[in-house]
């Protein structure tokens, strides 16, 4: 039974480390700086476990005071459920870096329960010997390579288990709460027959508790309706912008910023700012029939194009299924045929395409975040580049969707992508959304690149002169080199931003 123990308390590890990072994201983001918080806090902790769980285990080494381990892990991740959708949107609130505040909810939430995990390995190693030693056997490196192993290919499974069936299938609390249980479960095959049955009624009666007020909390039907997928934690909320008294439905899939917008009264219309910049990529482009879009989100701007241009294809590229279930859900994506849906990784579909179809469309438009401030590094290469112009017609045209300043430290991120496009293409414009910021200011930047260089048509409507007087006319400092697939420090130019906040 030891051996089955050291293998669920292994899986355990990793199902609550990905889990774990799906309990902050509403809050503090998905960023590398809180998946480096979390990795870091949670290795830590772990460490400071063996080490316990070494030093415990010299001092007479039972089976009961192994189950009151693994029960008080149980405990304590049941705990973190509990108290996170208090704790962390506090620790947001408080004003703190996102490095501090996202070290703070790792500590508070998944410290307790990696130092015990990690005291399970050492200790349950020093229970096996203690019962080979009365039998007279003496197989210590054997029993240690063992339970090493066996806690290992739980890792491995906890991580395969989370990360393509967990998640994806049930909410992260309810993964919380089935990780107490199966560790529950490890305590109770630990301890003596006569000590089962009271500490199985109580945990049993505890996880019982927990997962009735969990999910008889109060919510709406739709605003703060949270929906984990394969790849994203989504929120999905109804409100007004400041700028708009119609009342709109927001995808959020980081905090503090919304990833699409919809009018309720006009689900077709483009609804917020920086989508209605793409339509300076079919200005450029008159008669534009064939459309490529790389990031779906709430699908707007295929749904405009569907709507408003009826001799037209739009192909979009949208890693995450669960994105599109949304979107055909809650934001009034149709179905059409004159839309092909793609799920996989944009570069993946521009590497392929860009050598079986070469000149396939007339605009591209990318809308492609790992958060909501970085692209995701390789759709921002020279490389990446290179197979967009080649899947463009003679005449096509690139339009890039970017978040970030234009000048100082926090424009790094653009001027990198800039860079890499500009080694390709012959032309390339950019606009700031909101014009009227500083250059320094963090906002959506939209950079155009044209196949063939020409002069931008003139505009022919108020809404076009608008969009075109947004243009960046002043000098970008040539201070960031192009990235590449060899060298991409997207992180790195973004922390900038992230601690902006």
């Amino acid at each position: 039974m030891l051996e089955l123990v050291s293998f669920l308390c292994g899986g355990s590890v990793m199902v609550l480390e990905m889990a774990g990072s799906r309990l902050l994201a509403p809050y503090l983001g998905t960023s590398i700086v809180v998946w480096t918080a979390l990795i870091g806090v949670i290795l830590a902790s772990l460490s400071l476990g063996y080490w316990l769980g070494g030093k415990f285990g010299d001092r007479t080494p039972t089976a009961p005071k192994l189950a009151r381990i693994i029960l008080g892990a149980a405990a304590f991740v049941m705990l973190a459920a509990l108290i996170q959708s208090s704790l962390v949107p506090a620790l947001a609130a408080a004003g703190l870096p996102l490095e501090v505040s996202a070290v703070l909810a790792a500590l508070l939430l998944f410290t307790a329960p990696s130092v015990l995990l990690g005291m399970v390995s050492p200790y349950i190693i020093q229970v096996k010997l203690a019962r080979l030693k009365n039998t007279g056997q003496d197989t210590t490196g054997a029993v240690m390579g063992r339970f090493f192993a066996l806690s290992t290919l739980g890792s491995i499974l906890g991580t395969f288990l989370g990360g393509y069936f967990l998640i994806a299938l049930v909410g992260s609390h309810m993964i919380l709460y089935g990780v107490g249980a199966s560790l529950v479960i490890s305590a109770l095959l630990c301890a003596p027959q006569q000590e089962k049955m009271t500490p199985l009624a109580l945990l049993g009666l505890a996880v019982g508790m927990m997962i009735f007020l969990h999910t008889h909390r109060n919510t709406e039907p739709i605003q703060g309706l949270s929906i984990d997928t394969r790849y994203n934690h989504l929120s999905i909320a109804e409100g007004r912008l400041a700028a708009s008294p119609r009342p709109m439905r927001f995808l959020i899939t980081d905090p503090g910023s919304i990833q699409s917008g919809m009018y309720l009264d006009a689900p077709q219309e483009l609804a917020l700012d920086y989508t209605r910049h793409y339509a300076l990529a079919w200005h450029a482009v008159p008669g534009a029939k064939r459309f490529l879009m790389l990031g779906g989100g709430g699908y707007s701007v295929p749904k405009h194009l569907l709507h408003t241009m009826k001799d037209m294809t739009v192909d979009v590229v949208e890693i995450d299924p669960g994105i599109t279930e949304a979107a055909r859900n809650y934001f009034a994506l149709p179905d059409d045929p004159r839309l092909t849906i793609h799920h996989e990784d944009a570069r993946i579909f521009l590497n392929k395409h860009a050598v079986s179809q070469p000149g396939s469309y007339d605009v591209i438009m990318g809308d492609t975040f790992t958060s909501s401030y970085n692209i995701p590094f390789h759709l921002g290469t020279v490389e990446c580049a290179r197979q967009i112009h080649a899947l463009l017609q003679k005449d096509g045209v690139f339009a890039c969707n970017i978040i970030s300043a234009v000048t100082g430290d926090k424009g790094k991120v653009f001027r990198a992508i800039r860079s890499s496009f500009a080694a390709v293409f012959p032309q390339v414009h950019t606009f700031q959304v909101n014009s009227s910021a500083r250059g320094d200011n963090v906002q959506n930047i939209m950079i155009l690149a044209l196949k063939t260089p020409r002069p931008l048509p003139l505009a022919w409507n108020d809404d076009l002169r608008a969009l075109l007087a947004t243009e960046w006319t002043q000098p970008i400092a040539d201070d960031t080199p192009a990235l590449t697939d060899d060298y991409a420090p997207v992180e790195r130019y973004a922390m900038a931003i992230l601690r902006g906040r």
